[in-house]
């Protein structure tokens, strides 16, 4: 590893390897480096993911910010020689009760002027997609054509291996122990590999964020709760165009993977956990299997997909996403150190936002500003929050993330 750099992001998950990609795409001569405490890239939240990439948004900026990801991965094979395995299965979202059904229905006005192409799905649509839904269990469902899914380590590592031929540095197995700072701004990192001088520092770590804020005297207005899925034995039956499948009525989603069923769920009591309380080694597979909270979302899930009742568990995964009490990202400069940038609060909506994720970090540091206003996100957001009240507000958006009047999923 070089003695400096001209940009340093810390964290190889899909967040900091995007911005690095657009960071050297910029072709600014600039010198960029991603440094990794683990073995191999994308090893911790980012493979975890579920990979969803849903259009359907609140909010314009977000519902723009996927659609520019769609486009980057749509093309990132023949651009780059890389290929982030996007499947554009389209998505179905399956409603149980009239309340959810009228809500899809006022959702096709947001669509339409977002300009995403949705539908209402009959049953005819809805067997050719997904032939192992249980029709009688739901009263009917909104089609996304343009919506789909990645391996997100695989797209990870499209992104990586981009940066990395446009010349990034990936530095593994080295921790970032401290900042370095002067007269209120950034010289350099401390890893347990020696010092690295730079005056640009993007901190992209994820739920490990607050660790790092910390080393500058700040706090970030997030809380990483625990994600719980799992993947079933291959099922014969899956169509290679099956699409992701949501069912917000039980707060579950499921889509194919390995020839079965990845499905997951958001805790009803999720789990808050803070990487600054636990040993400096803490890592995502430190995360204990909770399978009754699996048994549980199998069992919501069943009337709807019977065929799980008939396929046994072939993995537990467990993952943290990051919550904020607003339900947007956290991504901006550090309020009070100059050459500091933070990005994590993923939501839920990581790998939907990573292309523009990186396109905004590198406008920033490049530009000084992004194209889109992203003063939303910015780390210096509910500062007054006291910790106890921000954790249990981010449980909240957390274990309501497909509630009828969610800030996340809910259109109406």
């Amino acid at each position: 590893m070089n003695s400096e750099a001209d940009i340093i992001i810390i964290g190889a998950g899909i967040w900091g390897l995007s911005t690095a990609y657009h960071l050297a795409r910029e072709q600014t001569g600039r010198s960029i480096v991603v440094v990794e405490r683990n073995a191999a890239v994308a090893d911790e939240t980012t493979r975890q993911a579920a990979g969803q990439i849903g259009q359907l948004r609140r909010d314009p900026l977000m519902a723009s910010a996927v659609g520019y990801t769609l486009e980057l991965l749509t093309g990132f094979k023949e651009a780059t020689g890389h290929d982030p395995r996007l499947m554009l299965t389209g998505s179905l979202h399956l409603a149980q009760c009239d309340e959810r059904m009228a809500s899809f229905e006022e959702q096709l006005a947001h669509a339409r002027a977002l300009g995403i192409e949705a539908e209402i799905a009959e049953g005819v649509l809805i067997e050719q997609l997904a032939p192992a839904i249980s029709l009688s269990e739901i009263t009917g469902a909104l089609y996304v054509p343009g919506d789909g899914y990645v391996d997100a380590r695989a797209c990870a590592h499209a992104y990586c291996n981009a940066a990395r031929d446009l010349g990034v540095e990936i530095v593994l197995n080295t921790e970032v122990t401290d900042l370095r700072t002067c007269n209120d701004s950034v010289t350099g990192i401390e890893t347990d590999r020696g010092p690295v001088v730079t005056g640009n520092v993007i901190a992209t770590a994820g739920p490990w964020a607050g660790r790092l804020a910390a080393m500058a005297g700040l706090t970030l207005p997030m809380q990483p709760i625990r994600l719980q899925q799992a993947r079933t034995t291959p099922d014969p039956g899956i169509p290679a165009h099956h699409p992701v499948v949501r069912i917000p009525d039980q707060s579950c989603y499921l889509r194919p993977e390995e020839g079965g069923y990845l499905f997951g769920i958001f805790d009803d009591d999720p789990m808050a956990i803070d990487p600054r309380e636990m040993p400096a080694s803490f890592a995502t597979g430190d995360i204990k299997p909770a399978e009754d909270i699996i048994a549980g979302a199998r069992q919501r899930l069943a009337p709807v997909f019977p065929v799980l009742e008939q396929l046994n568990i072939a993995q537990f995964r467990q993952g943290m996403i990051t919550c904020t009490p607003d339900a947007g990202y956290v991504i901006g400069p550090a309020p009070s150190v100059e050459g500091l940038w933070f990005a994590t609060g993923c939501g839920g909506m990581g790998i939907a936002g990573s292309g523009s994720v990186g396109r905004w970090l590198a406008d920033s540091v490049l530009k000084g500003a992004c194209r889109d206003d992203i003063s939303p996100f910015l780390p210096s957001r509910f500062k007054d929050l006291d910790p106890d009240s921000l954790r249990e507000a981010c449980r909240r958006i957390c274990s309501n993330y497909y509630a009828l009047n969610s800030v996340t999923y809910s259109l109406s």
